[in-house]
């Protein structure tokens, strides 16, 4: 056909190819958003150990007219060996990033790169400040946890783009079980398997324990190299330099998204990792409090939680990422400090929403920390969620104590979350519940809805005053403390 003609002929445009060489096809193509709503990163594997050409991405307003053409580059991915063969392998990624896209439009496109390409792909751009009310409201899907095996919100979350669309998805860390897996073999495959989605919907993620397991997190900082870096960068022998994708922040609509790496906090070289991220944190913070007319929402997102209440996760691992190391660096009072709306998490293998939690701490039972209005409107303090139960070999985490103060709903079934941003002032939150051990007839329903109302965006200090009567919990030394941090 004319279209596919069209494609090779712009393909060898930009690649010279000897005619021995074999060119491995595009796979596992997955998007991330860009900084800004006019662009937008497009990354690829190809399983060949050299390539000579540049990697491009052809792509235009219809399937059937695709005329712009952007150029991106390559590098080589080395996949540690291990069990069972300790095979090293090694191949080609490559990412391309396209810019002056419009705001709110839906372009279609192929991965492309010596005269093979992949399939016909799209993607929806994010809204910009004149495009913003018609995309309302603005829909996310939020899960951790998720594997390669007994990925059971996988294909509920495929119907909902195809039903209604999402901006983008959000995976909280754990990804695969495991990326490294078998030399790299089961990361390949789930990359793979989740290419339906990433390829057209904008794929976020950021790192959990399970992606430390490869040496200094190469699977994950090569994989998802794409993703929106503006923390400057990582330099490890094993990759050089390359971006920081441990911990980024970006702008989609009303929202500030902070993603952050909870693992700094277990790295041998701690100290200086999570002096690091805490201080590009705290700034990052600052600067969107600055711009609160234009996205009054920020929501952080980490992979282990700072609040649970299923097992001993919620002890001293909570209060660690709560406090900090020698009580330094820690993220609740950060979070109080620059008004963070919500703080959503995976690590444990279930779903528990929280209300508003104030920071104290409980020495005698650390789970038992914080402070709570129960409130779901003018919320004075961050609302806590964890959602991993996405589904993996580890299967589900059960609840081993008691539902304390703080906690709205628990589930200890399979499913994904959903953001619903609305306006200035609301978003919806939902549950999906995707258990195939349950019911039929009650999969894919809602089991948990919430309306979060927020008329007062901004440090929750201005909140205290008010909120110090309705404060259900134990002591009140930390709130009066609290009452400083301004």
């Amino acid at each position: 056909s004319f279209r596919m003609l069209w494609l090779y002929l712009v393909t060898c445009l930009w690649a010279v190819v000897p005619t021995h060489t074999v060119v491995a096809p595009p796979e596992q193509v997955h998007l991330a958003l860009g900084a800004t709503p006019d662009t937008m990163s497009v990354q690829w594997a190809t399983m060949e150990r050299n390539s000579t050409y540049t990697p491009t991405v052809i792509y235009g307003l219809s399937s059937e007219h695709m005329r712009s053409v952007a150029k991106g580059y390559s590098f080589d991915f080395k996949a540690e060996g291990t069990l069972p063969t300790f095979e090293e392998r090694q191949y080609r990624m490559h990412i391309v990033i396209l810019e002056g896209l419009k705001a709110s439009t839906r372009y279609y496109y192929v991965a492309s790169g010596g005269g093979v390409t992949s399939k016909v792909f799209s993607f929806r751009t994010m809204p910009d400040a004149r495009t913003l009310q018609s995309e309302l409201p603005m829909r996310i899907a939020i899960y951790g946890d998720m594997g390669r095996w007994n990925a059971q919100a996988l294909p509920w979350v495929k119907a909902e783009v195809e039903a209604h669309g999402l901006a983008f998805i959000y995976h909280v860390g754990d990804i695969s079980y495991d990326l490294h897996s078998v030399s790299g073999r089961n990361g390949d495959e789930f990359m793979r398997n989740i290419e339906p989605l990433a390829a057209n919907v904008p794929y976020m993620v950021n790192p959990g324990n399970h992606e430390a397991l490869s040496p200094n997190f190469n699977h994950y900082t090569q994989r998802f190299r794409s993703q929106p870096s503006n923390s400057g960068t990582l330099s490890f022998p094993q990759y050089g330099t390359v971006p920081n994708n441990w911990w980024f922040s970006f702008n989609v609509g009303l929202v500030h998204f902070v993603s952050i790496s909870t693992e700094v906090y277990w790295l041998e070289d701690k100290n200086i990792m999570v002096k690091r991220q805490w201080e590009w944190l705290h700034q990052d913070l600052t600067k969107a409090n600055a711009n609160r007319s234009a996205a009054p929402w920020i929501v952080v997102i980490g992979h282990r939680p700072l609040y649970c209440s299923c097992d001993s996760d919620c002890d001293d691992d909570a209060t660690l990422l709560r406090q900090g190391p020698q009580n330094q660096y820690g993220l609740e009072t950060l979070f109080w400090k620059h008004g963070v709306d919500v703080y959503i998490a995976g690590h444990e293998h279930n779903y528990e929403r929280m209300y508003d939690v104030t920071p104290y701490y409980n020495a005698w039972d650390p789970w038992l920390s914080g402070r709570t209005t129960q409130s779901t409107t003018d919320m004075p303090a961050t609302t806590y969620v964890v959602t991993g139960s996405g589904g993996s070999k580890e299967r589900h985490e059960a609840f081993f104590r008691i539902s304390p103060a703080r906690s709205a709903f628990r589930s200890n079934t399979y499913g994904y979350s959903r953001m619903m941003v609305h306006n200035n002032t609301h978003i919806h939150w939902e549950q999906v519940m995707t258990d195939s051990g349950q019911p039929p007839a009650e999969m894919g329903q809602v089991i948990d809805s919430v309306w979060w109302v927020q008329h007062r965006h901004g440090p929750f200090a201005e909140h205290l005053s008010m909120a110090k009567p309705f404060l259900r919990g134990p002591g009140s030394s930390m709130l009066d403390a609290l009452m400083q941090l301004v």
